[in-house]
């Protein structure tokens, strides 16, 4: 190498290599001050990528399983409400038993209906005072409340006022179902159009209909009122069908259980548990055979508050595994973003310590290629 006072080569790469190691050095101390393997999008512009989208999914996924616990929680006020509900029927349904006994005169019997009223009434008050965040949960608020319609394929036709139709189980929106008369047995089969469930149940023998027919296994009641079945459903082959759709207002709870908000969603259908859902408003147990009408009413009230609690019971369980999956997710996805984005600190370490011995030789290399013009002017002395 050529000696020159104008160009210290030497010291040139004395100062090229510190300016690397520095910057190494400084990259492992951001490193290591941030535990992220990734501080700028140089360092791995694919991973980061990557990491950023499963961070994204793991704050949703953590959100939705939060989310869940809350529907959990409501759904457990809902039960416990019904459960009250439940145990205020199994008294009314006590008493009504000992209205029945002819050792009480119709007197006694009006001191057992002033309770048997007053639980009616506690009955609505549960109802309407059970809320979750300022939400009635058990009025029907968030329940299925349906907009119904009702066509027939006779010439005299069939209203939507002839037939109220209730949601008594979880429905989907436009649900549609066909029903059958069948004038000759008295039978009457509702089925679902989609999934294609049937039930056939028995009704009155009388040309005119009043009462409920409850499909309980499809989740539907039709309530007739001095409807007409001979005259109305007349035709080739005596049907009507029944559809509806969500009321406003009226929709069901849905929660948002994971990331993608398009399909990870759950709908809860809470139904009116109150004293005219239930069909016990109204109903004395002043005589004898009032109470006999009541205990048969209670009965039915108990059967609908049971089938509405094991819709919840469901609705919980698919909720808790919802959660425990969302758990697993959560932990594999964080797992997954760990290897791409995180530090590993002992490898980082180990890089900075090196990275730190190397900026030292080259300060002290950049010292001494200093000192070599200063050998040169040995020569002019």
């Amino acid at each position: 190498m050529t000696n020159t006072f104008a160009t210290n080569a030497a010291s040139n790469s004395a100062v090229s290599y510190l300016d690397r190691n520095s910057r190494m050095q400084s990259s492992s101390i951001a490193k290591l001050s941030s535990g992220s393997r990734i501080v700028k999008a140089s360092d791995d512009a694919a991973s980061l990528a990557v990491g950023t989208k499963l961070k994204a999914d793991v704050t949703a996924l953590k959100q939705a399983s939060t989310n869940a616990s809350q529907a959990a929680s409501m759904l457990q006020i809902a039960d416990g409400a019904m459960s009250r509900i439940s145990d205020t029927l199994l008294r009314m349904k006590s008493l009504a038993t000992q209205s029945l006994s002819d050792v009480l005169s119709d007197t006694e019997r009006g001191y057992l209906d002033k309770e048997f009223q007053a639980l009616v009434t506690q009955i609505d008050y549960i109802t309407s005072s059970t809320k979750f965040n300022g939400i009635a949960v058990v009025s029907g608020a968030m329940g299925t409340g349906f907009d119904t319609y009702a066509n027939d394929f006779g010439a005299a036709g069939v209203a939507a006022a002839d037939v109220k139709v209730r949601a008594t189980g979880g429905l989907a929106d436009n649900d549609a179902f066909k029903v059958v008369y069948d004038k000759a047995n008295g039978l009457m089969t509702a089925t679902n159009n989609t999934s294609k469930e049937a039930q056939t149940v028995k009704v009155a023998s009388s040309a005119t209909h009043t009462g409920t027919v409850d499909f309980d296994a499809l989740g539907v009641a039709l309530d007739f009122d001095n409807f007409d079945l001979t005259t109305k459903l007349v035709g080739g082959d005596d049907t009507f069908a029944v559809n509806w759709a969500d009321a406003a207002g009226q929709g069901a709870a849905t929660f948002q259980v994971g990331e993608n908000a398009a399909n990870d969603t759950v709908t809860v259908h809470l139904a009116d548990v109150d004293s005219t859902a239930l069909g016990v408003n109204g109903q004395a147990i002043t005589s004898a055979a009032a109470a006999v009408t009541a205990s048969g009413t209670i009965d039915t009230a108990m059967q609908t508050l049971n089938t509405e609690r094991a819709n919840i019971g469901a609705s919980m369980s698919r909720l808790e595994a919802i959660g425990e999956n969302l758990a697993t997710t959560i932990e594999n996805l964080d797992a997954a973003r760990s290897v791409l984005m995180d530090v590993d600190v002992a490898e980082e370490m180990t890089k900075f310590t090196t990275n730190q011995v190397m900026t030292q030789a080259a300060t002290a290399m950049l010292a001494q290629a200093n000192q070599l013009p200063q050998n040169l002017m040995r020569l002019l002395q």
